[in-house]
């Protein structure tokens, strides 16, 4: 790891190799991927679901599951940590990705070439963008390799993505497939992978979703700042705003989760165990579960960043504008009318769709940006919230990591216009957001991309013991000139609920 060459000197461009491939094997029934996550070392679950009832098109966001292990024998560790650029790289991926190296280059650019070296496969299954690659985060601090505030997250890396050549995908109907990476060039990395797709194909099945731990009594989750404090910080926004120097401003604050004991058998992750809990609350299209190093994150993001085809067809799908459910269904149906009917939060909405609209045409061709969808109401276990739908085309050969650098941070978690809007959130916060607001999701072999606005998100480090050292969860929402602090900041506690709900939590300022 001495060796600080610079990582964006070695690009080429990918080509299918037919000597190497992912062979596939059919899984009879629902495999037990918990077994699965739990027999791994570190682990990227990204998980769809949907409750009963959802509208069709979040049925077609939530229509695969993807879940990586990265202990293979190609397995491949990119990080960006205190603005280094680190690549651990396994010996029979050197052909690809050259040695092991450390170098001061920015994440997106490594990115780049990194994407670049991967051999180019096509989708194994059909339907499915997944065909291997790199999975894992791109934390909200690499912002400010596009313009936003020059920070790092405080205790994990700013990125960290895992190239990944073993992995189980799940489909709409439930049918699931192991994928493992094969290369004629490496005949025991092949035969190690072979075997573990007959390992795989033996995993135990079980329905889904079963033997969550019960509900835990609620405890408090403290706020970093008190309500007041985050009230006037939506006042100044407001000021911020009438002065020029803003439309919107995405103002965020982050709760103290304390730390619950997880009543599970020993040997078992407790953080899965309570990501379990959760999903089995709240099922979303983009839950995602990662354990990468020290770090732990369990998601229930409803919300698409970017999602890129293999042929390059751009989908982005932000979301702005939330209500909190209620019981009664009269009741509901009409805080579902008063969002769709609701000024502010058009708004709201309307400014974000322009703000992805500029960033799409950075890198796509000119004229092929549209606004699909304007506005729509979806409904959701715990939330009703207002969707749009913003697509584009790249021109052929395009970088996928500079189409998400030009669209990174994601606006709904940024404002407009996004460079002084962040500049604004940053000042008025005061602390990195880390993982959150970020990205979560994968780059795959096939030129595909999919990737998860981290929100509602609970996220843990520990230290090498499984010693919990902070656990967090951040909350926010977008300030516009006729934003009113109270309301703002009950926003923030309904967009809470969901996650604290299912670990035993409460917000409290």
């Amino acid at each position: 790891m001495d060796d600080r060459r610079d990582l964006t000197h070695d690009r080429r461009d990918p080509t299918h190799d037919p000597g190497v491939r992912i062979e596939v094997r059919h899984l009879a029934g629902s495999p037990d991927l918990e077994l699965l996550a739990d027999g791994a070392a570190d682990v990227v679950w990204l998980d769809s679901g949907l409750p009963d009832g959802a509208p069709v098109v979040a049925a077609e966001r939530a229509a695969w599951s993807v879940l990586a292990v990265t202990d293979g024998p190609f397995a491949t560790w990119f990080r960006h940590e205190q603005r280094q650029a680190v690549l651990d790289v396994a010996p029979a991926a050197l052909a690809w990705f050259g040695p092991s190296r450390t170098s001061d280059e920015p994440a997106f650019a490594v990115l780049d070439v990194l994407l670049a070296r991967t051999p180019r496969l096509p989708e194994p299954v059909a339907g499915c963008g997944f065909a291997l690659g790199w999975v894992g985060f791109l934390g909200y601090e690499l912002g400010r390799e596009s313009g936003g505030p020059d920070r790092t997250a405080a205790d994990h890396p700013d990125a960290d993505l895992r190239f990944v050549d073993r992995a189980v995908v799940t489909g709409p109907d439930g049918t699931s497939w192991a994928l493992a990476l094969v290369a004629d060039t490496e005949p025991d990395a092949s035969a190690a992978n072979r075997v573990w797709l007959e390992e795989a194909t033996a995993l135990p099945t079980r329905p889904d979703v079963v033997d969550v731990p019960p509900g835990l009594p609620a405890v408090p989750a403290q706020g970093r700042v008190t309500r007041a404090a985050y009230e006037a910080a939506v006042e100044t926004c407001r000021r911020e705003i009438r002065e020029g120097n803003a439309f919107q401003v995405c103002l965020t604050t982050a709760f103290a989760v304390p730390g619950l004991e997880a009543r599970v058998a020993p040997g078992t992750d407790p953080h899965l165990v309570e990501y379990l809990r959760l999903r089995a609350a709240d099922p979303v299209p983009f839950g995602a579960y990662l354990r990468l190093g020290t770090l732990r994150v369990a998601s229930r993001s409803p919300e698409r960043f970017l999602r890129i085809t293999a042929d390059g067809v751009v989908t982005a799908e932000p979301i702005k504008g939330t209500r909190r459910r209620v019981a009664d269904p009269v009741a509901d149906a009409a805080v579902r009318a008063d969002l769709a009917a609701s000024a502010k939060d058009r708004a709201e909405n309307v400014m974000i769709v322009d703000l992805l609209r500029n960033d799409l045409l950075r890198t796509a061709v000119p004229g092929s940006v549209h606004v699909d969808r304007l506005c729509a109401v979806e409904t959701y276990t715990s939330v009703h919230q207002l969707v749009s739908t913003v697509s584009a085309v790249l021109p052929a050969g395009a970088s996928r990591a500079a189409t998400v650098r030009a669209a990174f941070p994601p606006g709904s978690m940024a404002g407009a216009p996004k460079s002084s809007a962040t500049a604004i959130a940053d000042r008025l916060e005061g602390a990195p957001r880390g993982v959150y607001s970020g990205a979560v999701g994968y780059f795959s072999a096939s030129g595909a991309v999919d990737l998860s606005v981290v929100i509602r998100t609970l996220v843990t480090v520990v230290d090498d013991d499984g010693r919990v050292l902070a656990r967090t969860l951040g909350a926010g929402g977008a300030v516009t000139w006729s934003s009113d602090p109270a309301d703002e900041a009950d926003e923030v506690e309904t967009k809470t609920r969901s996650v604290l709900g299912g670990v035993g939590a409460v917000a409290r300022w």
